[in-house]
């Protein structure tokens, strides 16, 4: 769960945006799974600091936070902190905890610290040509599974 927030707070890192809407669609590969797990919802994030993530399907599931407070657990929410200063423009708050490599609309962020390596192995973040915002966000774990979200129906102010 801690990555799939990951993910959809990826969606919007880097970018100078107000608010944002988002249909999304997730498929998890992993070992313990014959076929892709898949989820479907719904992201919103406002300014400066509202971020909501809500699984429709297959079984409905809301993720909030706002400014330091959220309904999920303190490592989740400190990494929300972290990924929300990137939105608001503190790249070098994300450069402290990642390797940040950029080629035209592909951004691939590694960990640097080792809490962070536990988790994943990098973050690969797909870029939409036309407004630089996230279309396809794929996070490699560090236990080998993959999870890939493609956002449709973006609606930004």
């Amino acid at each position: 769960m801690y990555i799939d927030f990951v993910c959809m707070l990826m969606a919007i890192i880097l970018f100078a945006i107000t608010s944002l809407t988002a249909d999304f669609v997730q498929d998890k590969q992993s070992e313990l799974f014959v076929e892709p797990q898949r989820s479907t919802g719904v992201l919103e994030y406002r300014a400066p600091d509202y971020l909501r993530w809500e699984y429709l399907s297959p079984q409905p599931l809301v993720w909030e936070v706002e400014g330091d407070k959220g309904n999920m657990n303190k490592q989740i929410v400190n990494m929300l902190m972290l990924i929300r200063q990137c939105v608001q423009g503190d790249f070098e708050a994300a450069k402290t905890n990642f390797v940040v490599e950029q080629k035209d609309q592909h951004i691939t962020l590694t960990p640097r610290k080792r809490e962070l390596m536990r988790l994943f192995r990098k973050i690969e973040i797909m870029l939409q040509s036309d407004s630089q915002v996230a279309k396809q966000v794929v996070i490699y774990e560090a236990n080998g599974d993959c999870t890939t979200i493609r956002f449709s129906n973006i609606q930004m102010q």
